[in-house]
């Protein structure tokens, strides 16, 4: 990395970043009960961005054997490259957060093998017919970031993801129930992932008619994950710079209900997108997005943030998006970490208790179809529950659910549960906490 910083420096750049990244990933998968495979996967990259003559350059390269490729190749990109309007990190001090589990480093393939085994033995004991996938993933990576001003950090992070899916074909209906865990943590609870799985199997085994029109609506931490993804949209410092963001110009004005604060957190304990830095060497932090209902900052990297004349909020990121994984390919952009909702003072079972008749929605499918930029969500109500009198009446089917994100939290809410569960996206890297949020007028479709 430091002989790559001479040489383009040598060769005429004013400025220079090198991102470095190695990683070791091991995959087990087991598809309808049985194992699928085992895979490992191996890499290791760098990613170079220069400033010369006032514009930036990039270029990537698993082949390090031969730095002058790629300090040339980022230079000739250079002539055609934006304005350089700010300026790579400097030295910092970062902060002292644990992102590397020897549980996790210690972990071999028959480790691995044993929890997806274990949760399809106790499946298949709660009902022979059950089709279950299970997939773990183990990955050890060291990130780097070494700058021309000074900027000489790294570190090593485990990565840990356990995911259990239940399926069970009665005639016609078919019932699927997932749960998830993502962290750089070993997840010193994934049984209770399976008994999760196991009580919304027996839950939606009976079907429950549902009327269409605005209903109230109890979104579980797994739906309000799939809804909140309109809102890293929303926040994120690239869209606001675009001006087609919903909260563009709005920081300081109350956007939503008093109750509502929401954290990105870069620091969070076992998080999956914890560390001390982002991609491009700033440190990270926890940063209020909204504060009781007020909009406080908005999710920058180093351009938007100068861009935007706003705070570095440490979230420049190179990730492939929906998978989400690093990509040494990928130039830095704004990326959300770790997102948490503070709780409220109900419990989730009063918060069913009192609702009277509605839905609890748990998983919403189709949802990256809706125009999530401007706060619109829709999709097929993927795992869902009727209650009637306060209690669970049974699944429902052929549903759908819209709304639209900002007159939810601003206008419709009704109460935010004490209750907090972690949960993961697929699509995305972090790990979120969320509480059970419960809405009136959500309009359903059946």
């Amino acid at each position: 990395m430091k002989s790559i910083i001479s040489k383009v420096m040598n060769m005429g750049a004013s400025e220079a970043e090198v991102f470095e990244l190695q990683s070791l990933r091991t995959d087990v998968t087991y598809e309808a009960n049985k194992l699928k495979g085992v895979s490992r996967t191996e890499e290791r990259g760098v990613a170079l961005r220069v400033v010369k003559d006032g514009r930036v350059g990039f270029s990537s390269s698993t082949k390090l054997g031969d730095p002058d490729a790629i300090a040339a190749a980022a230079l000739a990109t250079a002539e055609f490259g934006d304005s350089a309007t700010f300026d790579f990190s400097g030295d910092a001090d970062m902060p002292d957060v644990a992102v590397r589990d020897e549980k996790v480093a210690g972990l071999d393939v028959d480790d691995m093998l044993e929890r997806p085994r274990n949760a399809i033995a106790r499946l298949v004991d709660y009902d022979a017919e059950v089709l279950c996938d299970s997939e773990t993933t183990c990955e050890t990576q060291t990130v780097s970031v070494r700058t021309s001003g000074g900027l000489e950090s790294s570190f090593e992070r485990t990565l840990y993801r356990f995911s259990v899916d239940g399926r069970l074909i009665e005639g016609t209906s078919l019932l699927d129930c997932g749960a998830y865990y993502g962290g750089s943590a070993l997840d010193s609870n994934g049984s209770n992932l399976v008994a999760r799985v196991i009580e919304d199997l027996k839950n939606g085994r009976r079907n429950a008619a549902v009327e269409g029109g605005p209903t109230t609506v109890l979104f579980t931490p797994n739906a309000v994950a799939d809804v909140f993804m309109t809102l890293h949209y929303g926040v994120n410092g690239s869209i606001v710079e675009r001006g087609i963001s919903p909260l563009a110009g709005k920081l300081g004005e109350k956007v939503f209900d008093d109750r509502v604060s929401i954290y990105d957190d870069g620091l969070a304990r076992g998080g999956y997108a914890t560390g001390p830095f982002d991609d491009e060497g700033t440190p990270m932090q926890r940063t209020p997005v909204v504060e009781n209902g007020v909009l406080k900052h908005y999710l920058t990297d180093l351009r938007t943030s100068r861009k935007l004349e706003q705070p570095l909020t440490g979230n420049g990121a190179r990730t492939r998006r929906l998978v989400m994984t690093k990509d040494i390919g990928k130039v830095p952009a704004p990326e959300i970490t770790n997102w948490e909702m503070t709780g409220g003072d109900t419990s989730q079972e009063d918060l069913v208790s009192d609702m009277g008749e509605g839905i609890i929605i748990d998983r919403i499918m189709g949802i990256l179809m809706s125009n999530l930029i401007a706060g619109d969500f829709s999709g097929n109500v993927a795992l869902g529950f009727k209650v009637e009198n306060g209690k669970l009446r049974g699944r429902v089917k052929n549903t759908m659910v819209a709304g639209n994100i900002y007159r939810l939290l601003r206008d419709n809410l009704i109460a935010i549960s004490s209750d907090m569960e972690r949960v993961g996206l697929l699509g995305f890297v972090g790990s979120h906490r969320y509480p059970y949020l419960l809405m009136r007028d959500v309009s359903i479709s059946a």
